[in-house]
Parts: C-alpha cells; structure tokens; sequence
C-alpha cells in the first residue's frame, strides 16, 4: 500500500532540530524503550532529534528501567539494572505523548480512560454533547431514536500488521472520541446500499440504529467542528479510533495546507512521519472515514441496554418512513426517558381504521416511554400497498409530566390487529 510523510513544521533551537509529529496511535518511544502511559493533558506534540554522544559503557549500573541514553537502554538482567546497548551508535530519540492515552483528546462524554502498555480501555453512554442535532435532518427514518447505552471499549495499545487488507460490511469498525459508535456507510439492507443515498443520516452524519443506538456512518461532522481547528489541524490530534486501533485524524478539515487525501491508499490510510499508520476521513462528500482495514481487525466493544417493547410485550424494531425529522429531544419524565421525534411525512401511504389506505403529508411526532405509553408507525403483516404503514398509539399509563396531547399527534389505526411486520 501506498504510504507517505506528512510535512511538518521545523525550526531551530540551537543545534537541536524539533520536529512536530502528529500524536497519532502510540508512537514509539527511543528504540528499545517501553511505551508510556500519559493521562496528562498534552500540547501540540513533539519530537527532539539529535545524534547522542555518550560515555556510558554496556554493563554499567542504572537507576530507571526504560530510561533510554543514546544507544543505550536501561534494562534488568539477572536482577541487576544494567545499561544495554540497543541501536548503533547514533540514533534518534522520539519523546511524543501518546494522544489516545490522554484524556484531553476526548470530549467528556468518555470516562474511565486507562491505558496499560498494552490496552487502551474507557466508557461511553454512546451519545454525543448535548445540544448537538442528533436525528434532525433525516428523510428516510427507521424510527430509531438515540437512548443511553453502555459501552466498554478496548483497543491494542499497538495496532497488529497483517498481511491483507480487510472491507468492513454493515456495522462497527470503530468509535469517534466522543464515545459514539463509528460505522461502515453500508445499511443492514440485503443490498450494498449507502445510508447518507437513502436519507437516513441526519446533518451531523449519524443515526439511531435498530437497537437505539446513536452512530456515525460517515465522518462526524458536528463533532469535528466541535473539536475545531486546534484540536483538528493544528495538533492533528485523532477524532476516532478504527477497530484494527489504528488511530483516525481529519486532516484538512479547517486548513487545506494539511490536506493528504491525494496521499492516501485505497482504505484512506497512510504512516506518519514515525511510520505508524492513521486513517483520514474524507472532508467532502460522501464523507468517507475508511475504506478497508489495514491492520488486524479487533472486537472493541461491550454494550448493555434494554430493548423497546409494544403493549404487547413484543420487541419494537421500528418500519422505514418517508417522514423528514425537524426536531428530536428526549424528556426526563418521573424518572423515565421519554424520546420523541417530530416531523413531516411525505406522500406515505397510511392505513385508515376503516382499512382504506391515503396518501399523507402531514405533520406529526413520534414517541416512546415504555410499554404503555408510545405512538410509532408500524408495517401490518397483511395484503396491503407496498410500504403501508398504520399508526398506533398507546398512552394508557405515561408518566407525569410527559404530556403527548402537547405534541402533532397522528389519527391513530383502531381497527382489527393488523399485525406487525418485521424490520427489513
């Protein structure tokens, strides 16, 4: 595959050259030495590089283990800690925070970083900051709507070469750092079909899935303005992690000087001036994050969450809709979640009580409490026109100070049951 260095700042301090690296996955410390863990918070990283003149002799005796002199390491042997010569006599020392391993490279929505030499490990609720437009913008919803999950994730601390590449199908292949779930562009449909084409993203590049489950598809935009031009391009600092560990930048989003897109291979990656790989997401439509996997692909993540269920105890897995969300926002009522979701319908064909079947453009919500307390379009399991839907509405015990009367609520189906079909 096709790699390349990245230009990078340089200037002198005296005989000593420092050269800006990009804090990208875990850059090596001087050969030999073991990688450290940084929790601190960290400045735009740097590299010191100078040929090391030295009078230690191989043998000596040594106070730290990893301390790194010049060609030398300070290593135990037969429980002694001795000097050990590890590189020719002139060498380049690396110090560079590692940006994964600190918590000022991700958004407070992350807890529990901790970083082992050799996991990366934290947790998320899988949603992003508050305030950001989750939903709002979708042409195409499943009826999904964006509830708190809980994740554990985990990565290598040092991404695993492989000698082939690997094409993500539908779902995971990675986490930005704000906790939300990264996925492949693809829909969970039998064809190959691009979810941002079918008009089930919203503005900031993302969705709830079939578990209410909040995720990027393509890059997060509303999250790499968020982050800004600091954090993007000038210490070009990750936005995600992929699930080979391989870190993932946005070169370019802010300052075109740092655009490498005509440096990238076919899966969107290449090394940085250290050698390690990075994936950079695509700052143009379709806003690609990464096209293949270049190293091996690892299982990251755990997620403990309730699914939604009807009056009937069934599991809801919501039908497609031509309903165009306008506003999205989740209510704290008597200490349940309450999610609701307005918009427009458009041209859908609705069942009628009486079993006939209109054309609607109408305005209208969507919403879910519990069992006993939601208004959701559903697919009937009978003959009718082909993407019909029937709204039910169920509002028999919603808990105080949720009020659905407040919201544009549809003429709900009262006739005979007519089933529930599956999510396609």
């Amino acid at each position: 595959m096709k790699s390349g260095t990245v230009p990078t700042p340089v200037s002198r301090l005296g005989r000593s050259l420092v050269l800006a690296l990009f804090t990208v996955g875990v850059l090596a410390a001087a050969p030999g030495a073991p990688a450290q863990a940084h929790e601190n918070d960290h400045e735009s990283a740097s590299v010191e590089t100078r040929a090391q003149p030295t009078k230690i002799k191989a043998g000596a005796k040594c106070a730290k283990k990893g301390k790194t002199k010049g060609v030398f390491t300070c290593k135990r042997v037969k429980g002694k800690l001795v000097w050990v010569r590890t590189a020719q006599k002139t060498v380049q020392q690396a110090v560079v925070l590692d940006a994964l391993c600190s918590k000022s490279t991700y958004t407070s929505q992350v807890s529990g970083l901790k970083c082992s030499s050799t996991t990366i490990t934290f947790n998320s609720s899988g949603l992003p900051s508050a305030g950001t437009p989750m939903m709002v913008g979708i042409t195409a919803t499943n009826q999904q709507y964006p509830r708190t999950h809980n994740y554990s994730l985990s990565f290598p601390r040092v991404a695993q070469s492989s000698t082939t590449t690997v094409t993500p199908d539908a779902g995971a292949i990675g986490v930005a750092i704000d906790g939300v779930p990264l996925f492949s562009p693809w829909t969970q449909a039998a064809l190959r079909e691009h979810t941002l084409d079918m008009g089930e993203l919203d503005s900031c590049g993302g969705h709830a899935g079939r578990g209410d489950d909040y995720h990027y598809h393509i890059a997060p935009k509303c999250l790499i303005e968020e982050l800004g031009k600091t954090h993007v391009d000038v210490k070009k600092l990750p936005i995600g992690i992929a699930n080979d560990a391989n870190p993932i930048l946005a070169l370019g989003w802010f300052d075109k000087a740092n655009d490498v897109e005509s440096r990238l291979d076919s899966c969107r990656a290449m090394k940085d001036t250290s050698g390690k790989y990075f994936y950079n997401v695509q700052h143009q439509s379709k806003w690609d994050i990464l096209n293949c996997f270049v190293s091996k692909v690892q299982k990251t993540s755990r997620d403990s969450w309730t699914q939604r269920t009807d009056s009937t105890g069934a599991e809801i897995v919501g039908a497609k809709v031509a309903m165009t969300i306008t506003a999205s926002s989740t209510v704290k009522a008597s200490g349940t979640e309450c999610s609701v979701m307005q918009g427009t319908l458009r041209d859908q064909s609705v069942i009628n009580t009486d079993q006939s079947v209109t054309k609607s453009s109408a305005n209208t919500a969507i919403f879910y409490c519990e069992p006993l307390c939601y208004a959701e379009f559903f697919e009937p399991t009978g003959n009718f026109p082909g993407r019909s839907v029937y709204y039910e509405r169920v509002t028999s015990r919603c808990p105080a100070g949720f009020n659905p009367n407040s919201l544009p609520l549809f003429t709900p189906y009262q006739g005979p049951n007519l089933g529930k079909r599956a999510a396609k």
